[in-house]
């Protein structure tokens, strides 16, 4: 199996999950500075995890197509 297929695929799981979960993962995200003490870092960012998994698509669709022309 070509390796660009199994990149395509971790790419548009990644994509899914940064949209779908895209307000846990700020939570998270959050909690996780709030243990490091770093208060003044955290924001919400869920806008920008939906353009991470958007981007993660585009990139996963892109090596999709380039591993059938190869």
């Amino acid at each position: 199996m070509d390796y660009n297929i199994i990149r395509s695929i971790i790419f548009l799981i990644a994509g899914l999950v940064s949209i779908i979960f895209s307000k846990q993962l700020n939570n998270f995200k959050n909690k996780i500075l709030l243990k490091l003490n770093q208060e003044n870092k955290i924001k919400d960012e869920t806008k920008q995890y939906y353009y991470l998994g958007i981007l993660f698509i585009i990139i996963a669709i892109i090596l999709f197509i380039y591993s059938l022309n190869n």
